[in-house]
């Protein structure tokens, strides 16, 4: 028998891949802040609810793109570029595959990007039509850097997973790649890039060396990817989630980029077996709008699927995975196992309707005291066919409890959730902000009790798509939730109408700004694109659109 040995995950100072900037800086390095999916930035010191109204903050400025941006912006601040200069950045990726870097500040100085770097090469190399594999569009027009990317500063290195269609004469293959790119430069790092998947016709690749087999046509990289602490790895270990035919998580050795292990949702891979009226079956996609797999801060994943079969053992549809990476040290090989789960009690009928637990990320909390410190709140899909009252589900992450055994049931918002919650701390208390489909954006309550049964304020609007806000603040003091509002449906067509940006009051949910306050249209944003989370930074907000980065702050808009 194998001696199998789990590895000590550890968060320790001493990895450099922790990232902690020099006091006084802010970056946002992973989508939603953090590893914990948090969505706050404590350190905003220049923007409070006194100062953003329509009179003193609106747009400042403009970059154009090649085509949509899904992913979150990144940011570094003052770093010192390849061709010289230092500059605070932002860096956005495109569904026309390219990474830019801007200089985060000024477009007047800085009109064209600090780098850019295309992946393609047209007609030759090009990315994905939507329709491609599945047939179906959820991302309209094209499928190429979905994800948003994750930086390490250790290394100065941006890790970002891009797809393309490639053809050779009559040829034609779907592959999937992931590029380490130095953020000085943009340049790619020794051994980049490293191809997960390529792939023509039906095929797929053995990603774990069994029949469970990997589409690259069918396979999108939707959720963030995370840079996670793992003892034996200086640099941690890069996770990568994917939905599609079935849901991958995907574990990498940052300085190789060398695939270590593979955890995948369902024994059916990219090939399942269909059963007439079942929608769900054989899937289980790790997509999360965008947000489905975090870690806590002792290395340990957590990954959310969508619905399709579940048994525990080889499917696990519409549920809440704790994986593990572990060594076994008979063969030097990896695996992320399965250490724990939860699993709704109601799975069987979201399976029969196709009613996803995992259309929203997780969001890990800080630790609480009592009996249950370590706790993780989920949403999904609205399932009122299958419950009459839709819950959303707080976990103990010591302790999942399989099949029906979250902790506590709090009242979710009434069109269920397909976007990702935020965190903050008041002095006085601690909040959740959801903001579900067809419902008010609501804060609830945490404490060593769990949290509120229902929300305790909520805005006096509706977000119709539902909104993924994050949160600014001076650590426990001037803090503003902001949320994008969707005008019109980005998920079953292109959206051409702008985003609202909102900042909310953090401590009563009361409207502080919004960018349609203005006259003239002068703080409009580009069109739409779902997904999208707001990044906040010194004084900045960055909203990613389908034709340009929108930079909002202060300003003396009230003379404009």
């Amino acid at each position: 028998m194998y001696r199998m040995l789990t590895l000590a995950l550890v968060l320790l100072s001493t990895f450099a891949f922790t990232q902690k900037a020099p006091t006084g800086t802010v970056n946002v390095l992973t989508r939603q802040n953090d590893n914990q999916h948090t969505g706050q930035n404590l350190q905003e010191t220049i923007l409070t609810p006194t100062n953003v109204n329509s009179g003193s903050f609106g747009k400042l400025f403009s970059y154009p793109v090649d085509g949509q941006i899904y992913a979150e912006p990144l940011y570094v601040q003052n770093l010192t570029m390849a061709q010289g200069g230092v500059h605070n950045v932002v860096f956005v990726a495109t569904e026309y595959d390219s990474v830019y870097a801007f200089d985060a500040d000024s477009a007047a100085s800085n009109p064209s990007p600090l780098w850019h770097v295309a992946f393609l090469n047209p007609p030759s190399v090009a990315p994905v039509p939507c329709a491609q594999g599945a047939g179906i569009c959820q991302l309209f027009p094209i499928v190429g850097i979905t994800s948003t990317p994750v930086i390490n500063l250790a290394t100065n290195t941006l890790y970002v997973v891009v797809r393309t269609q490639e053809t050779t004469g009559s040829t034609v293959s779907w592959v999937v790649r992931l590029h380490a790119l130095d953020i000085t430069s943009g340049a790619e790092k020794t051994g980049s890039p490293a191809t997960i998947c390529s792939a023509t016709g039906n095929a797929g690749c053995a990603l774990t060396g069994n029949s469970v087999i990997f589409g690259p046509h069918h396979q999108q990289s939707r959720p963030g990817l995370l840079l996670v602490p793992q003892a034996g790895f200086p640099q941690g270990v890069l996770v990568i989630g994917f939905s599609g035919d079935s849901g991958w998580a995907l574990a990498y050795d940052p300085t190789s980029l060398q695939l270590l292990a593979a955890f995948y949702t369902d024994s059916q891979g990219h090939a399942p077996i269909k059963t007439p009226g079942i929608p769900g079956e054989g899937h289980g996609g790790i997509w999360g709008a965008g947000a489905a797999v975090v870690a806590d801060t002792s290395g340990n994943i957590y990954a959310i699927t969508g619905d399709g079969l579940f048994d525990g053992v080889q499917n696990w549809g519409d549920s809440l995975v704790k994986l593990v990476l572990t060594l076994n040290s008979s063969t030097g090989t990896y695996t992320l196992v399965p250490a724990d789960y939860f699993t709704t009690s109601d799975q069987a009928c979201r399976y029969a309707h196709g009613l996803d637990y995992g259309s929203s990320g997780p969001l890990i909390l800080p630790p609480q005291g009592g009996p249950t410190p370590n706790l993780i709140f989920t949403m999904g899909k609205s399932v009122k066919t299958c419950d009459p009252v839709f819950t959303g589900y707080v976990i103990n992450r010591d302790n999942m409890g399989h099949v029906g055994g979250q902790l506590s049931l709090p009242t979710a918002p009434n069109g269920g959730a397909e976007q990702s919650p935020a965190y903050w701390a008041s002095p006085t208390k601690q909040y959740i902000y959801s903001g579900g489909n067809g419902d008010n954006l609501r804060a609830f309550t945490v404490s060593s009790a769990g949290v509120s049964n229902s929300g305790v304020m909520q805005t006096s609007m509706v977000f119709e798509e539902g909104t993924s806000p994050v949160v600014s603040a001076n650590g426990t003091s001037a803090g503003i939730v902001w949320a994008l509002e969707y005008l019109d449906d980005p998920d079953h067509q292109p959206a051409m109408k702008p985003f609202v940006l909102h900042a909310f009051d953090a401590n009563t949910l009361s409207e502080l700004y919004n960018s349609a306050q203005a006259a003239s249209g002068r703080d409009t944003t580009g069109p739409a694109v779902k997904f999208q989370v707001p990044m906040v930074a010194n004084g900045k907000v960055y909203v990613g659109t389908s034709t340009e980065l929108d930079v909002y702050g202060l300003c003396p808009c009230g003379q404009k």
